[in-house]
């Protein structure tokens, strides 16, 4: 559930590349992290995913204040790479993307 109730968005580039499954992943560990720590949300948060035989450790981080976070979940997706997903929080959106794609 969108807590913030702005519009969300994704670039073409993660449509195409970043399964669907792992992008609604990503989305609730947003929101999960954005109710416990509202005050303290950087507008840009970083998903490091790395993936491991069974599990997938995806490591969140934002620079200011300086908090990361670590999370392990089943590795059920296939076909998810080893990649870095930034989620941006404009004024009235929110965006999903690569980094290359900014």
């Amino acid at each position: 559930m969108n807590m913030t109730n702005k519009s969300r968005y994704m670039t073409k580039a993660i449509s195409e590349e970043l399964d669907l499954e792992l992008q609604v992943v990503l989305w609730q560990l947003y929101d999960e992290i954005n109710k416990q720590r509202k005050e303290q949300m950087d507008y840009l948060q970083v998903f490091e995913i790395e993936v491991c035989k069974k599990t997938l450790t995806i490591t969140k981080r934002q620079e200011a204040p300086p908090l990361q976070t670590k999370f392990i979940i089943n590795n059920k997706v296939k076909g998810v790479k080893n990649t870095t997903v930034w989620i941006i929080d404009d004024e009235g959106f929110q965006t999903m993307l690569f980094p290359k794609d900014y």
